[in-house]
């Protein structure tokens, strides 16, 4: 994913929070920094596959 793909899913993921009807929030921390480690790991060199 390049970075234009990087900041299509930041745009979408902060609309799709921003419009969703939440408790408070800690909860929309929660699943940022939830999404900023899923980020993080599968951008690690580690978890790259080699072909």
């Amino acid at each position: 994913m390049g970075i234009a793909g990087v900041a299509e899913t930041i745009v979408r993921f902060t609309e799709n929070i921003l419009t969703e009807d939440h408790g408070d929030v800690t909860d929309v921390l929660r699943r940022l920094e939830a999404a900023g480690m899923q980020q993080a790991v599968e951008a690690h060199p580690a978890h790259r596959t080699t072909a």
